[in-house]
């Protein structure tokens, strides 16, 4: 299925060091790339794979394989971001993975659905991260979460891609979830759990660090303020930051 593809002006950051011609050549100038929103499809796996790896790191519990697997295998749920081309540059292009690349996936994941190894998975990292804060209350709420209706949603992207396509995307999602309901397909969700990525820094601590972190996505800072639970775990020796 082919979703109504979107434009996104992207700008390119002044270059003050060009020459004058160049600078006036470029002044003004925006560069416009279009974006089409799509249904995950077989091509896509490298790219939604890469996207998930963002999100789970160096996780050797989270199989990003067999949950890249499980998203392609759900019909009519979740979209992936990839550049629009002209019908005739597409078939000269096909199976280049650079003109396939996935810019950008939202999706949601049953965790109820625990026949399936990527779900164990995924169940099992979110039990590991809340233990980790020796918490035993917040714990066994988690462990009671995830015995009902609830979905994983991923919201990911490439940093430089614009926060204003989440919008129609979450709004897809909530339609295609709603028709899937009306199939009697488990997307009934009571809750849903999302790993949002921010940058503290150290050398700061309480309320000043709060005030300081920056969201990776930044209308996830929204999500975070309507949630009934937030549980940070550091990740900082993972990656190279």
């Amino acid at each position: 299925m082919i979703k109504q593809a979107r434009v996104v002006p992207l700008e390119t950051p002044d270059n003050s060091s060009d020459s004058d011609n160049e600078s006036e050549n470029e002044e003004g100038k925006d560069i416009q790339v279009e974006f089409e929103a799509r249904s995950p499809e077989g091509e896509d796996y490298q790219g939604i794979k890469r996207l998930l790896q963002q999100l789970f790191l160096r996780s050797q519990v989270v199989d990003c394989s067999r949950v890249t697997d499980t998203i392609l295998a759900q019909r009519g749920i979740g979209s992936v971001i990839k550049q629009s081309l002209p019908d005739e540059v597409e078939q000269q292009q096909d199976g280049n993975e650079e003109t396939n690349e996935v810019y950008a996936i939202s999706t949601v994941l049953n965790l109820a659905d625990k026949t399936k190894e990527s779900v164990i998975g995924l169940r099992r990292f979110l039990l590991d991260q809340t233990a980790k804060g020796n918490d035993r209350q917040v714990l066994k709420y988690v462990t009671d979460l995830l015995s009902g209706r609830i979905g994983f949603l991923v919201n990911e992207r490439f940093i430089n891609i614009p926060a204003q396509i989440t919008v129609p995307l979450l709004e897809t999602l909530v339609l295609e979830m709603r028709k899937a309901r009306d199939r009697n397909l488990p997307y009934d969700f009571e809750y849903y759990i999302i790993i949002c990525k921010l940058y503290k820094p150290k050398n700061l601590a309480g309320a000043a660090s709060n005030e300081a972190c920056l969201f990776t996505n930044p209308e996830e800072e929204l999500f975070v303020g309507e949630s009934e639970l937030c549980i940070d775990y550091d990740v900082s020796a993972e990656t190279s930051l």
